[in-house]
């Protein structure tokens, strides 16, 4: 005799699991919307939502990408630089303030006038210069100007600006740009 019992457990712990999940989903959703809500701009909101993550816990790139969708509505309001960092992720973790991102392969996005050309692998730490938010150390960012890709090597966060600096050895420019840049 062949019982269906566990069959049937099976289905309601799936069930239970799916309703999980969606609770979660909806958690991480109104965190987002919450953070969005309360910063002069969604650049810093994105890093705050990343910064305030659980140490150590993966965020998968498809609840990133649905966390974003819903938290500004559709994809074309997404700024570009976020779309950079979030666009091809497989997965974000976080040890203390740094923030490292697996992408699925290596892309080049544009981003206003610029070309940001990501490896499979950024990282980068979130500090605190002057008052102001600053990714710094950052590793697997590149812009290309001219051709010729330049690692990105900081960028301040001056609402309604970014100030990017890029690393050319000892020389260290800086180019400003808009954070509501479309890619």
């Amino acid at each position: 005799m062949d019982c269906t019992c566990s069959k049937l457990l099976k289905i309601r712990n799936s069930t239970a699991s799916l309703s999980n999940l969606q609770g979660l989903e909806s958690e991480l959703v109104n965190v987002a919307h919450n953070i969005l809500s309360n910063t002069t701009d969604p650049f810093s909101a994105v890093i705050k939502f990343l910064h305030e993550r659980p140490e150590g816990v993966s965020l998968r790139g498809y609840v990133m990408d649905y966390v974003l969708a819903e938290a500004f509505g559709e994809q074309d309001k997404i700024p570009g630089l976020i779309k950079i960092l979030a666009g091809h992720v497989r997965e974000i973790i976080r040890q203390s303030n740094v923030i490292n991102i697996v992408n699925e392969h290596t892309a080049i996005e544009k981003w206003g006038n610029y070309l940001i050309k990501q490896t499979e692998r950024i990282k980068f730490e979130i500090g605190k210069e002057r008052d102001l938010l600053v990714l710094k150390n950052i590793a697997g960012l590149f812009a290309i100007e001219h051709g010729i890709a330049v690692p990105l090597e900081k960028i301040t966060v001056q609402p309604p600006k970014l100030v990017v600096t890029l690393n050319l050895g000892l020389i260290r420019p800086s180019r400003v740009v808009d954070i509501f840049a479309k890619a």
